[in-house]
C-alpha cells in the first residue's frame, strides 16, 4: 500500500471541522483588527530565503525542500511566511505611503525537513500577520494583543507572553563579543560550536544546550537609552491592556531577520504556542526600501493539539435537519426528488443510501444526530404523504408532500 510521506498528515472529518472552525474564528478576529489578506505562491526562488531568513539558520541550512525546475532554476517550497510576504510587497509596490500602515494576514502550508513530532510536521499550516510602516510600541503591543486575543477567544486563556528585546547597532557588537567570551568555556553541541562563529545568538535557542545558559549575560544591559525607553513603553502598553509579559533574557527566536522586540506565547506546560517580533531591516535587505515591520506566526496544528489537550472543541457537532429512509424502489426514487427540494430550502438532509434495515437506518440517523426521520413507502406514496418522526419530541405524524418543508423547519 502506498502511504503518505513521513511528516505529513491526513485531516479527516472532526480534524477538518476543527481546523476550519479555528480558521473562521481567526478570520473574524483579524477583521476586527482591520487586517487584509495576502496569499503568496507555495514555492519561491531559493535566494529569497537565503537572503531573508539567513543562510546560517537551521531552516535554510538543513530544513528546506529545494528543487530545480526544467530550466534549472532553484526553487524552494516556502518554509515560512514572512519573506514571501515581503517579496510580494516589494514586487507589487505596496509600500507607498498611502497604503501604510499595511496590515496583512495569511493562511498557508509551509514545508520544513525536520524530525516529525506532535504539532511540527514536515508539511504544516500556518497563520501569520505582518504589519509594515510604523515602528512604535503601540503597533507592537497590538500585534501581541492580537495573538493573545485569538488564544483567549478559543479557550486557551491559561497562557503567558515571554518577551525580549534584541540589542542593535554598536551595542550589539559589544554584546556579541561578551557573549562569545561567556560561551567559549561551555561544553556545547557541535552545531553550537559552529554557531559561536556564525551567529552566537542562535546558541541560546539550542534545543540541546539552552538549559546550560541560565546565568547568561543579560541583553537588556546592553540596550541603548533609546531602545530601553522603547522596550519599557512596550511593556507598559501591554500591562495597560491586561497582558503581563515575562521578560526572558534567553529568548532570541530562530530567524536572523529579527531586530527589535521578540516574543513567544507559551501554554501552562511551557510549550510555545506562537511567536514573532520586529524585523525592521528585512524589507531594506530584500528590496532597498526602508520599511519597518513586525508580525507573528501561529502553527494551526499546534493550536489544535493544545485545544485537544484541554478537551476544547470549537466546531459545531454534526447534525441533520432530516434523515430519509425509503422502504421501496419507488420510494427511493421519490426520495431523490425530496432531497433536492429540502436542500434547495436550505435544510441539511441525507438519505439511507446503503439499504440498511429499519433498525440499522434508525441507528445511523442517531449517529448523524438527525432532528427528524422521514419514512417513505409505497403506501405513503399512494396517499401523497410521508411519515416524519421528530427525534426530539418523539412525535410521529403523516405530513402531506407540500407541507414537508414547513414541518421540518418548524413553521
Amino acid at each position: 500500500m502506498i502511504q503518505k510521506p513521513r511528516g505529513t498528515e491526513d485531516l479527516i472529518d472532526l480534524k477538518v471541522r476543527e481546523y476550519f472552525a479555528l480558521e473562521v474564528v481567526i478570520r473574524q478576529i483579524v477583521d476586527t483588527f482591520n487586517y487584509g489578506e495576502i496569499k503568496t505562491p507555495i514555492f519561491e526562488n531559493l535566494e529569497l530565503f537565503k537572503r531573508g531568513v539567513g543562510e546560517e539558520t537551521d531552516i535554510v541550512s538543513k530544513e528546506m525542500y529545494t528543487f530545480k525546475d526544467r530550466k534549472d532554476r532553484e526553487l524552494t517550497l516556502r518554509p515560512e511566511g514572512t519573506a514571501p510576504t515581503v517579496r510580494a510587497i516589494l514586487e507589487n509596490k505596496m509600500y507607498i505611503n498611502e497604503n501604510l500602515p499595511l496590515k496583512l494576514f495569511y493562511f498557508g502550508s509551509m514545508f520544513r525537513y525536520e524530525r516529525p513530532q506532535a504539532g511540527r510536521n514536515r508539511q504544516f499550516n500556518q497563520f501569520g500577520v505582518e504589519v509594515f510602516g510604523p515602528k512604535s510600541p503601540e503597533i507592537d503591543s497590538e500585534v501581541i494583543c492580537l495573538s493573545s486575543t485569538i488564544l483567549n477567544t478559543i479557550g486557551l486563556e491559561n497562557h503567558t507572553v515571554h518577551l525580549n528585546y534584541l540589542v542593535n547597532g554598536d551595542q550589539r557588537k559589544k554584546y556579541i563579543n561578551d557573549l562569545k567570551k561567556y560561551l567559549e568555556p561551555k561544553k556545547i553541541c557541535d552545531d553550537c560550536k559552529k554557531r559561536i562563529e556564525t551567529n552566537p545568538l542562535r546558541v541560546l535557542d539550542c534545543k540541546i544546550d539552552s538549559k546550560k545558559f541560565d546565568d547568561v549575560i543579560d541583553m537588556k544591559d546592553y540596550l541603548s537609552d533609546e531602545d530601553k525607553t522603547y522596550f519599557d513603553n512596550l511593556v507598559s502598553n501591554l500591562k495597560n491592556i491586561g497582558i503581563k509579559p515575562i521578560v526572558d533574557k534567553m529568548l532570541v527566536r530562530g530567524l536572523d531577520y529579527y531586530t527589535g522586540f521578540v516574543y513567544e506565547v507559551k501554554d501552562k506546560k511551557g510549550s510555545t504556542l506562537l511567536g514573532g517580533g520586529r524585523y525592521d531591516e528585512l524589507v531594506n535587505q530584500l528590496g532597498n526600501v526602508d520599511l519597518p515591520a513586525a508580525g507573528f506566526g501561529l502553527g494551526m496544528e499546534r493550536i489544535l493539539i493544545a485545544l485537544q489537550e484541554e478537551e476544547i472543541y470549537i466546531s459545531e457537532p454534526i447534525s441533520l435537519d432530516a434523515y430519509i429512509i425509503g422502504l421501496s424502489e419507488k420510494a427511493k426514487q421519490f426520495a431523490n426528488i425530496l432531497l433536492l427540494m429540502l436542500r434547495k430550502s436550505g435544510l441539511k438532509v441525507d438519505f439511507d443510501f446503503m439499504n440498511r434495515s429499519m433498525k440499522s437506518a434508525f441507528k445511523q440517523s442517531e449517529k448523524l444526530n438527525s432532528k427528524n426521520i422521514i419514512i417513505i413507502g409505497d403506501n405513503e406514496l399512494k396517499e401523497n404523504v410521508v411519515v416524519i418522526k421528530n427525534q426530539i419530541t418523539k412525535e410521529e405524524k403523516k405530513v402531506a408532500f407540500e407541507k414537508i418543508v414547513d414541518v421540518i423547519m418548524g413553521e
